[in-house]
């Protein structure tokens, strides 16, 4: 939703889009607050003043930018209700720069001071800041001036980069609920003015022990016990640290993060690689102490906030995209949709888990075997503390819940909803695909929308068709919907079972000629288009009966198209296979054959997922492992086999690898043999070589069951007998 749809249901008294607009200022609001010098629970009551005004206000606002900036007029009034705290308490910034620099910005003039935290921090230009103070823009110019030639220290924007950073760690104390609450009358504090002290001699005697006490700490601090001191005392602070924000962080998504032995089983989860980094990092420093080496705390500084920079939550980055959107930056688009992603993955990961460590109480609301998720959701308030936490939590990251008809708990799902169309409406048009397919896989990339029509599947095609073609960087997310993005297009108009496709008269049915139709016009680059057309135009001559090409497409047919196309050579991809269906041998200096092997391998490499074999023949996984073994690729070797008949771990597998001395030029003919033979009930083949008109038996394949891919079970052993 457009920020200026949201103001104007708020100035119609919607109490919910007031709630989600407060939620994407109130964090602003409240940090603004404390920068200027109020405690962390001064700067929560400040932002739920603020907004408790705004709400009386909101009508006589004329814009949206008007409102923002009304925000942070209204903010400065509440200040003065609070007396200032600096220095702050050493436990609430992470590193004594960050507190030795926010000591010195609150102690700048009020306005010198609103002009540097408007600008650096909150992104405001020389008109805005100038608005929001109530002064002339020249003036705003100069107090900004005069901030930064007071403020001490070298590297100042990088040391303001740094504390501005460490501000957003600040754990929230903004209480939504009082801001729809009266105002509490607070107490009159009584404050005692200090009474001046004039006395010469008392001066002189303070000036005397001041001097004392300088030239004693100067001797203490250049001592090496006082800097090795310091340097381990830095480090227990920067893991106290830590732990805490790791604690506040999953404290706010309603869970506890996973210790000792539960971390091996999240390793693909939401914390787990920060934790892993920082760890790495608290090595290297006590590594550095025992050596009684310098700790060089800036770089360790900007170490740590790369790290903790990885836990922003889905819902902060949905609200810094909001306010400024990304339509016409199309790197940035990527760079933030991937990560979004991303972050609702992992973090959906681990509400699965707390939804099935909970199903009990849930599934204690089965009727008949259904569970109806709104129904749940309106009686969430009975359930006990853990799952009501889980479920606020959830909501507050856009993430809902489903219930599938095989399994009797609840499955996390992304929603589609005003957040979901806010986010399409903020990111370049190029990759509003990768939305799209986080709103199709509620919980498994594998799933089909089954509840979809097929006018909609051909929407979807084409939109994840757009993205993957502009993609450039094709890494594990690029995979993930390039595979999604073959299965919808092969499952839901290319697979046949039971008739589905066809009519009792034995043609192509109504709707299927629509959509088949319709997909075949939708672009000239487009890889579905290309294959669809030349089905189609058989379709037609046949009167909707039958079709060559479709005949001959398979699995593989559309990865392969998508190449093609982003190289801008579609034109050269062809549906034949270098095998035809009913001829299982190929010349092993076939050069189709080696350039299908090559391929393939690219393809493979590129994440080692199952999914990019599925539909290629034996032989040529058979070629695309000899492939591997000459580019010295053990990694690749190891994904091709059957992990049943590994007794390795993959770095066991690497570790001990050797190059094998195969020479598949001499051979002439390679031959598989798909029949009867079998492994424990699982398909296997055998793969043979014609040498010098002799037929050679060497190497098996077996079907992998959960992919329909073939998989190495015995591996080659001399391929030519030397």
């Amino acid at each position: 939703m457009e920020e200026s749809e949201w103001i104007e249901k708020v100035k119609n008294g919607d109490p919910v889009a007031f709630a989600e607009w407060m939620d994407i200022y109130s964090c602003d609001i409240e940090r603004f607050a404390f920068q200027y010098g109020c405690s962390p629970e001064q700067a929560g009551e400040v932002a739920e003043d603020t907004f408790r005004e705004v709400v009386q206000q909101m009508k006589t606002y004329v814009n949206e930018d008007g409102v923002q900036l009304e925000l942070y007029k209204i903010a400065i009034k509440k200040f003065s209700d609070f007396e200032l705290i600096s220095p702050i308490p050493s436990s609430i910034l992470t590193f004594e720069e960050d507190e030795q620099l926010h000591h010195q910005i609150v102690q700048l003039t009020s306005e010198e001071k609103l002009a540097l935290i408007l600008s650096q921090f909150h992104g405001m230009n020389d008109e805005e800041v100038a608005v929001i103070i109530g002064i002339q823009v020249d003036d705003a110019r100069r107090r900004l001036t005069a901030a930064f030639n007071q403020l001490e220290g070298g590297n100042l924007e990088k040391r303001l980069a740094f504390l501005g950073k460490s501000y957003r760690r600040i754990r929230s104390s903004f209480r939504k609920e009082m801001v729809f609450q009266g105002p509490v009358e607070s107490l009159t504090e009584v404050r005692i003015e200090k009474k001046s002290i004039t006395k010469k001699a008392l001066f002189s005697w303070i000036a005397g022990v001041v001097l004392l006490i300088i030239l004693l700490t100067i001797s203490v601090l250049n001592s090496e016990e006082y800097k090795k001191s310091s340097d381990e005392k830095y480090l227990a602070r920067l893991k106290i640290s830590f732990e805490n924000e790791m604690a506040t962080t999953f404290m706010t998504l309603g869970l506890v993060e996973p210790i000792g032995e539960e971390q091996e089983f999240y390793r693909e989860m939401y914390g787990h690689d920060e934790r892993q980094q920082f760890e790495k990092l608290s090595k290297k420093l006590q590594k550095q102490l025992t050596n009684n080496e310098k700790i060089n705390r800036e770089n360790v500084q900007k170490q740590y906030e790369e790290i903790m920079g990885n836990l922003e939550y889905p819902s902060e980055m949905v609200a810094k995209l909001l306010k400024k959107p990304l339509t016409d930056d199309r790197a940035s688009s990527e760079v933030f949709i991937k990560a979004y992603i991303n972050k609702v993955d992992w973090i959906s990961g681990l509400y699965r888990v707390a939804l099935y460590e909970h199903k009990g109480v849930i599934t204690e609301e089965l009727e008949n075997g259904m569970i109806d998720v709104e129904e749940l959701l309106l009686k969430k308030n009975t359930y006990p503390e853990e799952i009501r936490t889980v479920l606020g939590a959830m909501g507050d990251q856009n993430i809902g819940l489903v219930k599938e008809s095989e399994w009797d708990y609840f499955h996390p799902i992304y929603l589609e909803n005003e957040v979901s169309l806010a986010i399409r409406d903020s990111i370049h048009e190029d990759f509003r695909g990768y939305l799209t397919f986080l709103g199709m896989n509620p919980f498994n990339y594998l799933a089909i929308q089954s509840g979809s029509t097929l006018q909609q599947t051909v929407d979807y095609i084409v939109e994840l068709e757009n993205t993957l073609l502009v993609d450039q960087q094709e890494d594990q997310l690029y995979q993930n919907v390039l595979g999604y993005y073959n299965n919808v297009f092969y499952d839901r108009f290319i697979l046949n079972e039971d008739g589905r496709l066809t009519g009792s008269d034995g043609k192509l049915k109504k709707e299927y000629r629509l959509a088949w139709e319709k997909l075949a016009n939708t672009g000239e680059n487009s890889p579905s288009a290309y294959i669809m057309q030349q089905i189609v135009k058989e379709m037609e001559e046949s009167d909707w009966e039958t079709s060559d090409s479709l005949e001959r497409l398979e699995y593989h047919h559309l990865y392969d198209a998508v190449g093609f196309a982003k190289r801008g050579d579609l034109q050269l991809f062809t549906l034949e296979s270098v095998m035809q269906e009913s001829d299982n041998e190929v010349a092993v200096n076939n050069p189709e054959y080696i350039q299908e092997v090559e391929r393939t391998y690219v393809k493979f490499t590129k994440g080692h997922r199952l999914n990019a074999l599925v539909g290629v023949k034996p032989v040529v996984i058979l070629g695309v492992y000899l492939y591997a073994n000459e580019q010295e690729d053990p990694k690749t070797m190891w994904h091709l086999t059957n992990r049943e008949s590994l007794s390795l771990t993959l770095k066991e597998y690497v570790t001990t690898w050797r190059k094998q001395e195969y020479q598949i030029e001499k051979a002439d003919i390679l031959v598989e043999e798909v029949g009867s033979n079998v492994l424990n009930g699982v398909p296997l083949t055998p793969i043979s070589y014609e040498y010098k008109a002799d037929i050679v038996y060497d190497g098996w394949l077996i079907l992998d069951e959960g992919t329909g891919a073939w998989l190495i079970e015995t591996a080659p052993k001399v391929i030519v007998k030397q």
